[in-house]
């Protein structure tokens, strides 16, 4: 392992006191300039590993240490997602981060891979980049998703829903939203997946759902029903909701 972490931090202490601003600049330099314990420049050594070794000194960064942005940058311009995949299944969270978004940022993400390692991770950020990083493209990852929905924890099927309801019209979705906005939990969430699927048959179901929900729930479910080209005329009484007091009584803070 080159270390470049530890060769960047050692440069800077050589120099003394460096303003943050000043950080890019320096960065460059040191990148260019003749490093004694490499016999080269890290700009030397890096463009001559392959992109096989490349991937090898990020695992062993994110299993010694922690990812240095020399290798990042090398391997992101490299560009190549057959090297970066297999990272996302050594069990290392830190590395499976670095790949996923690696993969994210070259737009080469692998639906089905990122799909299973959704519902293995326990990681938090790196399901909520999984989670960033299908939305973007959910009908490609929709077959799988739906798949592996019915066995997943109840968070996973959180983040399904939310995935599948950025794609395109699917009776497997519409059945599938449908179904967890009318198990009763969550209606407020469910409720605005539904609206940005944007499927007018689930209308009647919401203004049926306005009647006995909550402040809350009520104020999504509306602007669901509202998106979707609805009206909602009648006006309930909620002065005795703690929800709707608390927001009435501190305007400014959201609950």
């Amino acid at each position: 392992m080159y270390e470049f972490n530890k060769l960047f931090s050692d440069y800077v202490l050589a120099i003394g006191h460096v303003h943050e601003e000043e950080l890019g600049e320096v960065y460059e330099r040191w990148y260019n300039e003749y490093c004694d314990s490499l016999m080269d420049s890290p700009r030397g050594i890096i463009s001559s590993m392959s992109d096989g070794e490349l991937a090898q000194e990020l695992s062993e960064e994110c299993y010694v240490d922690a990812p240095s942005l020399t290798v990042m940058e090398a391997l992101q311009n490299r560009e190549n997602e057959r090297v970066l995949v297999p990272l996302l299944y050594e069990g290392n969270s830190t590395l499976a981060y670095c790949a996923a978004e690696l993969l994210r940022n070259i737009n080469k993400i692998p639906a089905e891979a990122f799909a299973q390692l959704l519902t293995q991770t326990d990681d938090s950020e790196l399901f909520e980049l999984l989670v960033e990083s299908l939305k973007e493209n959910p009908d490609g990852a929709r077959d799988v998703l739906l798949e592996l929905f019915e066995d997943a924890h109840d968070h996973v099927k959180m983040a399904i829903a939310e995935i599948l309801s950025c794609g395109g019209r699917d009776e497997r979705v519409y059945n599938l939203l449908v179904g967890l906005f009318a198990s009763g939990d969550n209606l407020a969430l469910y409720a605005s997946y539904l609206a940005r699927y944007g499927d007018e048959r689930c209308a009647p179901m919401l203004y049926r759902a306005l009647s006995s929900a909550p402040y809350a729930e009520y104020i999504e479910i509306r602007n669901a029903i509202e998106s979707l080209g609805g009206i909602v005329d009648e006006e309930r009484d909620f002065s005795s909701d703690p929800d709707y007091i608390y927001i009435k009584e501190n305007p400014n803070v959201q609950k």
